[in-house]
């Protein structure tokens, strides 16, 4: 795994969150004919369950490792959900857990910010809300956000 993720900065204004639990954005989501691609890029990705979110609000899509995969434990959000995705009216946006060294470039870059939990003390670094990709372009660096969460999780590194 390399240092850093070396992600480009996004472009235009943080989009307006949330400061509570659910930790949620509320303006500037993708359409969904983008948020689908990210969907179905990452329940594509190998030994990926698509299920319920043990930890967000109904409708949320949790990455979960199949139970055979090998994998890293700590680096799970709770049991194997590695990340997940908000349904309307927070299309797209998402909670992933990232190796800690990861996460301050996301926030820095403007992809996303850390989860309220971590702000409060109550979860290391790692836990961030990353935004809903707007285009094409955003959507493949939010594969290479989720990619990194991905690896992390498995040891194995994959193709954004």
């Amino acid at each position: 795994m390399s240092k850093t993720l070396n992600l480009p900065k996004r472009v235009g204004p943080k989009p307006d969150t949330t400061h509570g639990l659910p930790h949620s954005q509320i303006t500037q989501h993708g359409p969904d004919h983008i948020v689908d691609q990210m969907r179905e890029w990452a329940f594509s990705l190998p030994c990926v369950e698509n299920r319920d979110s043990l930890v967000s609000v109904p409708g949320a899509r949790a990455m979960v490792m199949h139970g055979g995969a090998a994998c890293n434990h700590d680096a799970f959000m709770i049991g194997r959900e590695f990340a997940h995705i908000h349904p309307h009216p927070d299309n797209g946006s998402m909670h992933v857990q990232l190796p800690h060294h990861d996460a301050p470039e996301v926030v820095e870059k403007g992809w996303g910010e850390h989860h309220t939990l971590v702000l409060a003390g109550r979860r290391p670094v790692g836990l961030v809300m990353v935004f809903s990709p707007r285009d094409e372009a955003e959507l493949d660096t939010i594969k290479t956000i989720l990619s990194r969460s991905y690896e992390a999780v498995t040891a194995q590194k994959i193709a954004a």
